[in-house]
């Protein structure tokens, strides 16, 4: 199922016969350099791929694959996660992509139409990213989303900061 399309990107539904080119995503270090749990096993991304299928059915979003459409293929993922964070229900816009495709403007593509077809999921509350203080890429899209720096916070034990939305407008 596509959620949204951009002009070089679809994103859908992750389906089962992703797990290769995912696999491959999530064992890169350098992409998942900013991961709590650091880069995934093969077994690792194929239980990454049922939570995921799961969270689509639970909160009726989650996280997309990214295709990229000149090439047809998958190069990452970017969608919506729900969390707790300080006792408050957050969605979060969480985004990775091959480091092939880093610098070229797809990470914020993809997560502004993440962003506009995840308004319909939100609250009062609006938005959000969770980012690591260092991850200069990431802070960089958040802004170009019209997210503004909020607060430092730990989740997980690891120091990140909360960037938020409140509106589209």
């Amino acid at each position: 199922m596509i959620v949204a399309e951009t002009e070089r990107l679809i994103l859908r539904h992750f389906i089962p016969t992703d797990i290769d080119p995912l696999a491959f995503i999530v064992a890169d270090p350098e992409v998942m350099r900013f991961s709590e749990k650091g880069v995934k096993t093969r077994a690792q991304a194929e239980d990454f791929l049922d939570a995921i299928l799961y969270h689509y059915q639970k909160h009726g979003f989650s996280l997309y694959a990214v295709i990229h459409k000149e090439s047809n293929e998958l190069i990452g993922y970017c969608g919506l996660l729900s969390w707790t964070i300080d006792n408050s229900q957050e969605i979060e816009i969480g985004y990775r992509l091959a480091t092939a495709y880093w610098g070229k403007g797809l990470a914020t593509e993809a997560a502004r139409a993440v962003r506009d077809y995840g308004w319909q999921f939100t609250q009062e509350n609006g938005l959000i990213c969770i980012i690591e203080p260092a991850n200069h890429r990431s802070i960089r899209v958040a802004e170009k989303l019209g997210m503004k720096y909020e607060r430092d916070t730990v989740l997980k034990k690891i120091k990140v900061r909360i960037y938020r939305l409140q509106s589209l407008y």
